[in-house]
């Protein structure tokens, strides 16, 4: 696949993204997340699969922990971590992905969405003006300058706050039970090169040409969250050999919990349910 690379966001290959998971990092990704997958919560006798739910600050942690980079994001900061050496800093996602339900195979759809840069205050879009004043009156080029400027200072702070000017996105794309890890270059400068799709956009909705390939993604600014928000095209991601894949080969442990409790064999549950999952983990 031959990258744009005048993009604001461009992904890193896989030599790319092994300077810096190298095979320790990878091992302890797995390892947090099939201790993730532990601490799901056992389903009902007859109920359907559940959905593997992981904290984003959980995401975060596994990360500073494969990488040992520092943890420095808190609330909307821009970054969640920046290197040791102070070298560069990276936000960290996990986004959900649609699967084929009978294959278990990605379909060929966008991604969850994430915010990559969220303003309330109506004071951030000048002279007056709200950002619902500006949808309504269609001045899409407007909302964008005002929202590249959101942007850089946004970034501007990590600059001011850590000399950092390198930025990385780091994404946990999950798939049920395939997690795919990828990682992006993000290039402010480049924001020069962006232009607003007039054709696309809506009273709701504000969509930018430029920001990313359309076949890895698309951004857009959404009025009703006053945010700018990127979706991924995670099959696209995966055939083109960006990402890192871990699969959890698990089947969820289908029991009643209360029941176990009140004939007192929850401890039985634990040592012959429970603790052979984290062995077995372990020995990966």
């Amino acid at each position: 696949m031959l990258l744009d690379q005048k993009k604001v966001i461009v992904p890193l290959n896989l030599e790319e993204l092994n300077l810096i998971f190298d095979s320790t990092s990878f091992k302890v990704i797995n390892y947090f997340l099939r201790k993730s997958i532990f601490s799901q919560p056992e389903k009902l006798p007859g109920q359907e699969d559940l959905p593997i739910h992981i904290p984003k600050e959980h995401i975060e942690q596994w990360i500073c922990q494969a990488i040992g980079s520092i943890p420095v994001g808190a609330g909307s900061y821009a970054v969640d971590v920046i290197s040791k050496k102070k070298t560069w800093g990276a936000d960290i996602k996990m986004l959900t992905c649609k699967v084929n339900d009978e294959t278990g195979e990605l379909r060929n759809s966008d991604s969850g969405e994430t915010s990559l840069a969220q303003k309330f205050g109506d004071g951030n879009f000048g002279n007056g003006n709200t950002l619902d004043d500006l949808f309504t009156n269609k001045e899409y080029q407007l909302i964008w300058d005002n929202w590249i400027e959101i942007l850089n200072k946004k970034y501007d702070k990590v600059n001011q706050d850590f000399g950092v000017t390198k930025i990385y996105f780091f994404f946990i794309l999950r798939a049920q039970l395939d997690f795919h890890l990828c990682g992006m270059k993000v290039n402010l400068d480049n924001l020069k090169y962006t232009e607003v799709n007039n054709k696309r956009s809506t009273n709701d909705s504000v969509w930018i040409k430029n920001y990313i390939d359309d076949e890895l993604g698309h951004v857009k600014v959404y009025k009703a969250k006053k945010r700018l928000e990127l979706r991924l095209k995670p099959k696209c991601w995966v055939e083109n050999n960006l990402v890192k894949t871990f699969n959890i080969d698990f089947d969820q442990i289908e029991v009643d919990v209360r029941e176990l409790i009140e004939k007192n064999k929850i401890n039985s549950h634990i040592e012959n349910n429970l603790f052979p999952i984290l062995k077995n983990f372990s020995n990966d």
